[in-house]
């Protein structure tokens, strides 16, 4: 008996878990057709073929459901840079690979990226506090940046824990810019910007740090 129900319950809990997850992927997939603030608790409902009541059982409402999204959203974007860790190549290369695979997934699923994105700035930040999604990547580009400069590949005068946040700054004001303006050109920015990272790391050359140490003689032109 007691472990046929058991078996039940396991059963129930396993249904009920495959429910939800087609209702939150239908609910993806038409925020990405119709845009978030277009599709209804109805409409979401009706294309996986339930009632309304059965989808507010696995969410308490729409916005809850997007809140997971955004949560998915940015624990992609730190998957993306800890894969770069395990991958060979200096931290330029890295990074450029990271904003080029960003980008293209962002080009992927433009419209409902930005939704998830704008709820997300909406809802997890407040005044005065850093947008909670940069201290999530802060650690792997750290990382990152901290081999390159062991192999001499990333500037020392700086520790990596700032470069990081200067990259992960840089590309995060991309974002922003994309957000209050859905026609700016947010692929083309992300490479743009991982270039000018690179050159922005890279050690200074020596000739110029020591000229620009040293004061101009008295009389000279």
């Amino acid at each position: 008996m007691t472990t046929a129900a058991g078996a039940a319950e396991g059963r129930r809990e396993r249904r009920k878990r495959e429910l939800r997850a087609r209702i939150y992927a239908t609910a993806r997939r038409l925020f990405q057709e119709q845009g978030v603030d277009a599709t209804t608790v109805e409409q979401i409902a009706a294309a996986t073929d339930i009632v309304p009541a059965t989808f507010f059982n696995h969410f308490q409402s729409k916005q809850a459901l997007l809140g997971e999204m955004t949560s998915e959203v940015v624990d992609h974007l730190q998957g993306l840079i800890e894969q770069r860790l395990l991958r060979p190549g200096s931290a330029q290369a890295r990074i450029r690979a990271f904003a080029d695979q960003a980008a293209d997934e962002i080009h992927e699923a433009r419209s409902a990226a930005r939704d998830v994105l704008l709820e997300f700035m909406r809802t997890r930040t407040r005044p005065g506090e850093a947008a909670p999604h940069l201290a999530r990547v802060h650690g792997p580009f750290a990382k990152i940046l901290r081999e390159g400069q062991a192999k001499g590949e990333v500037r020392t005068d700086l520790g990596a824990p700032f470069l990081a946040e200067m990259v992960a700054g840089a590309f995060n004001a991309v974002v922003i810019h994309w957000l209050s303006d859905p026609d700016y050109p947010l692929e083309e920015r992300f490479r743009q910007v991982a270039d000018f990272i690179g050159e922005a790391i890279a050690p200074p050359s020596r000739a110029p740090r020591a000229a620009a140490g040293r004061r101009p003689a008295r009389g000279a032109s």
